[in-house]
């Protein structure tokens, strides 16, 4: 074979490998029929794919989650003192979904803290969150304040479940909390909450997981493809807002009743 029948058979090999390698990929991506992994902040453009998600995970209110996600990308919460609307925080989103699959034998029949005051007001003031009101006591007995025991700030969270008889439901999320001390005060809560969604069977969508969270009230709702546990970890280390004060003990990372992870300045 000449030098040139040599090069025209190669760019022909070559050819056919790329053309292969573009019908495999467009397979993958529209021929199973399953849904792309979104990324970053959640928007018009792939609040749909979220959905899709949260739906395959068999989480609850998917519905109303859409709605609430909407009116803060109308932007409705800038309008708060014209319109009367309260936007949503993490524990209310997590609880919107997740609610359903926490069981909580023993709650505390009443909540005497303030950590909560504003998530209180706004289920209880706001039509767009009175779907949360029967679950009033699960929200304040899981996330509001809970006293450090004298075997550390370790044990609060896992001994707070422990004497309320909380158990975690579900068997494609798990519910992420970040346990926070209370400044000058022998408390913990939780700071922060997410679900990590399973989506390891959920064709190939880019990514084994998926960690669904609303930042803050006024703040955005974000999804976010993780490995696993560690990457899950690090995303949240990265973040200022959960970093423990000077001589505070380390801020702690929960999945469901499972310690994953420590956040240390």
């Amino acid at each position: 074979m000449g030098i040139n029948e040599f090069i025209k058979t190669a760019r022909r090999g070559i050819a056919m490998c790329m053309a292969a390698v573009f019908i495999l990929t467009a397979l993958a991506a529209c021929g199973t029929g399953k849904v792309r992994m979104p990324d970053g902040d959640i928007n018009e453009k792939n609040l749909d794919e979220v959905c899709a998600v949260l739906k395959d995970a068999g989480l609850s209110n998917i519905d109303v989650f859409e709605t609430w996600v909407r009116d803060y990308l109308d932007g409705g919460y800038e309008n708060a003192d014209a319109s009367g609307f309260c936007d949503a925080d993490c524990r209310m989103t997590v609880t919107l979904l997740a609610g359903d699959f926490i069981e909580c034998e023993r709650p505390e029949p009443e909540y005497g803290g303030t950590y909560l005051m504003f998530d209180l007001e706004a289920i209880e003031n706001q039509p767009e969150y009175s779907v949360l009101k029967d679950k009033k006591a699960l929200f304040t007995t899981l996330f509001g304040e809970m006293p450090i025991p004298e075997s550390g700030f370790s044990a609060a969270f896992t001994e707070n479940l422990e004497k309320h008889g909380i158990r975690f439901g579900g068997d494609k999320f798990s519910v992420i909390s970040i346990v926070i001390k209370a400044y000058e005060e022998e408390t913990a809560f939780v700071g922060h909450t997410g679900l990590l969604i399973d989506c390891r069977e959920n064709g190939d969508i880019g990514s084994d997981y998926l960690f669904v969270e609303k930042i803050a009230f006024n703040d955005v709702y974000k999804a976010t493809p993780v490995k696993g546990d560690e990457e899950l970890v690090r995303l949240l280390s990265a973040r200022p807002d959960y970093m423990p004060a000077e001589g505070d003990p380390n801020t702690l990372i929960y999945k469901n009743a499972e310690l994953i992870g420590e956040i240390a300045r």
